[in-house]
């Protein structure tokens, strides 16, 4: 209201809106503390940009740390069958169950990651079967390890699997 008066009078008011990560930003990211740090991310999905990439693989290892992926099926793809994973994962957290890994979906997953040092510092995805390394990397960034290599949780690019 407030806003309008001040617009009507012929004031010129600068509206911000909060910073959201989206696809285009190229990563998984945050800062600050990291309990809210994915619930502005992008949307992965079949057809979608990032269908092949590393975010996809970071996905694909959250829905193996909850037991609807098997190791063998993270590839950075996100198909038919992460396409299900996913949908079967939202059905059991009371999400719309889509197949579509949107805002709600990456929120509920960041959840999940945990400080098991106590250093203040994401380190852990908590999964229900299993827990897997996830940091957030000096430049907020992202990272899940595959072995005993790291990957940079990137919209754009695929060096997973």
């Amino acid at each position: 209201m407030a806003l309008a008066s001040l617009m009507a009078l012929g004031l010129n008011v600068a509206v911000t809106t909060p910073a959201s990560a989206n696809i285009n930003d190229g990563y998984i990211s945050g800062s600050g503390a990291f309990a809210d740090d994915w619930d502005d991310e992008g949307t992965l999905a079949r057809g979608y940009p990032g269908t092949y990439s590393n975010a996809t693989c970071l996905w694909q290892k959250v829905l193996y740390a909850d037991g609807y992926l098997l190791n063998s099926e993270v590839d950075g793809v996100f198909g038919t069958t992460t396409e299900a994973a996913t949908y079967n994962w939202q059905r059991a957290r009371g999400l719309e169950a889509d197949g579509i890994v949107g805002k709600l979906t990456f929120a509920k997953a960041g959840d999940k990651l945990r400080d098991q040092t106590g250093d203040g510092k994401v380190e852990t995805y908590d999964g229900t079967k299993l827990d897997i390394t996830v940091v957030r990397n000096s430049s907020g960034r992202y990272e899940f390890s595959e072995g005993i290599s790291t990957h940079v949780a990137s919209y754009t690019n695929r060096t997973c699997a």
